[in-house]
């Protein structure tokens, strides 16, 4: 009897040393393969910032060689590979610190839900031309990239100058979103200019051309000024004047007149307001 109980004994202890062991083989290969996962989305991850980072340099680069025969393919490449790197996901959450080196920087809205990517393009001269790519989640959740200067559908925006955003606000609108664009840009060496423009994001879509702006009796899709620089005129100051400003809190924007004469387009000194209500500036 001794015997048959000790055997039976042996067997239990056999069997529970044997679960014990499954169950820390098991516990300890997920642990394994998830660190070897994260291993390689971290070099994917660095490889494709490397590559990115690497294209930047070679659109900087080759402003020589659009100057000699006018070929803007690095700037074309570059920017195709961001947007394809926005639309990731988890792009969003990167802060693409890299792209510093090579004067691209990043605009955020107030709202944190959408940015911008900016930078004076290597082709520019004493019109500036600036490369604006949006980024944004639509209301799917899903990441979307775009960029702004595609985004033009007059014919006679082709061609125009492009500007440096300072402020992108988030309005109050509803089921579409709303984003406020306020910046500023160059025409020539003598001709600085202010701009507003408004993005409307509907579904997986979005547009900068519903008029949403009513000046007098017609409806604009942006607010725009320009003035000539005279000899005796600061650049800053005259930037200064020409900006156009909005407050959230009482949701009014404010813009300055410009008039024509024989000598150009000037700042007469006026500057009109509109309020932001029903989806529109009036």
């Amino acid at each position: 009897m001794k015997t048959v109980v000790l055997f039976l004994i042996s067997l239990v202890l056999f069997f529970s040393s044997c679960g014990a062991k499954h169950e820390n083989e098991r516990q300890s290969s997920p642990y394994v393969t998830g660190s070897a996962n994260i291993g390689n989305e971290q070099k994917t991850v660095s490889a494709e910032s490397d590559s990115l980072k690497k294209l930047a340099a070679n659109m900087v680069a080759s402003r020589e060689t659009y100057i000699k025969d006018g070929s803007t393919t690095a700037e074309d490449i570059f920017i195709k590979a961001l947007i394809e790197q926005l639309k990731k996901p988890g792009a969003y959450e990167k802060d693409f610190a890299g792209l510093k080196a090579y004067e691209i920087n990043i605009l955020n809205a107030d709202d944190r839900k959408l940015r911008l990517f900016y930078w004076l393009s290597p082709y520019s001269g004493s019109m500036w031309h600036v490369q604006n790519i949006v980024q944004y989640k639509d209301e799917n959740n899903t990441l979307r990239a775009v960029a702004f200067n595609s985004l033009y559908k007059d014919k006679d925006d082709e061609g125009s100058p492009t500007p440096f955003f300072d402020h992108i606000y988030a309005l109050a609108t509803s089921p579409q979103k709303t984003y406020l664009f306020t910046g500023y840009g160059q025409m020539s060496g003598t001709e600085p200019y202010s701009v507003s423009h408004t993005l409307v994001i509907k579904g997986a879509n979005c547009s900068i051309n519903q008029p949403l702006f009513k000046v007098g009796k017609g409806d604009q899709t942006q607010l725009f000024a320009a003035a000539e620089l005279k000899e005796d005129q600061d650049k800053e100051k005259l930037l200064s004047q020409l900006a156009i400003t909005y407050n959230p809190t009482d949701k009014t924007i404010s813009y300055p007149e410009v008039d024509e004469s024989k000598y150009g387009t000037f700042y007469n000194g006026k500057r009109n307001t509109l309020t932001f209500r029903d989806g529109m500036f009036k």
